[in-house]
This record gives C-alpha cells, sequence and structure tokens, in this order.
C-alpha cells in the first residue's frame, strides 16, 4: 500500500467513524474532510524507521510552497498493523501551529511525548465543531 492509498483509508475510517456518530460528513473542500461544515485534515502513517535507527510514525504537513494546516483539526491516525483499526492523536490546529512535521516515536499507545495528550481526543474535534457552527 502506498501513501497516497493509506491516506485514502485513513479518510475513509474518520468518516465512517464520524459518519456512524451521527456528524454529516464530505469529501474535499479545504482540507480533507469537512465535518458539519468544519474542515479537518487527516494524516495516515504506518510505523517505520524515520531517523537513526529510530521507528514510529511521521506525519508531513505541508510541503515546501504550500501554507500549513488550513483546517481546525488535525487527525493523525498511527497504522500499528493491517488488522487493527489507527491509533488516534486529535489535535487542535493551533497546537499543530506552522509545524512541517509531527512524529510519534515508538509505540503510540506507550507515547508521552508533546502530542500525548491528544491521544484519542475526538472530543477535542467536537468542541471545534461546535465552536465552528
Amino acid at each position: 500500500m502506498n501513501h497516497t492509498e493509506l491516506g485514502a483509508m485513513g479518510e475513509a475510517y474518520v468518516a465512517r467513524l464520524l459518519t456512524g456518530a451521527g456528524l454529516a460528513v464530505q469529501y474535499g473542500g479545504p482540507a480533507d474532510l469537512l465535518i458539519e461544515g468544519v474542515p479537518v485534515e487527516v494524516k495516515a502513517a504506518r510505523f517505520v524507521p524515520y531517523k537513526r535507527g529510530r521507528n514510529g510514525y511521521q506525519f508531513c504537513l505541508h510541503r515546501d510552497g504550500r501554507r500549513g494546516v488550513q483546517a481546525a483539526a488535525v487527525v493523525l491516525l498511527c497504522y500499528w498493523d493491517a488488522a487493527s483499526d489507527p491509533v488516534a492523536f486529535v489535535i487542535p490546529a493551533q497546537d499543530v501551529g506552522q509545524r512541517r512535521k509531527v512524529v510519534i516515536p515508538g509505540q503510540p499507545w506507550l507515547y508521552s511525548g508533546r502530542w500525548a495528550r491528544w491521544y484519542s481526543r475526538w472530543e477535542a474535534l467536537a468542541r471545534d465543531i461546535q465552536e465552528e457552527v
């Protein structure tokens, strides 16, 4: 599976999850998904070596010549294996800022770094949607 396919799988996962929760979800717009009209960026990664022998998940948020995240929230999906649901970090865009990358080293459920407080924080997305609507 290539990066494009993994990204599409991640978007479909988030769309299915939130549609199941009764939210209106559309693909496209200023971000990957529009949840109740609020743009949400979805990034997916697999467990791979990313730096000097370290393994983890590396998410590219934007490339040269492009603006940073233009969404209310960013959902980072860590695909540990193909048979399991991904581990999610639901981060408000203002916390991501203009970073080019976010890295979740090692096993995401044991991670205790900067992004740990956003582990499976779907309520943060719900709050962003309430504020925007």
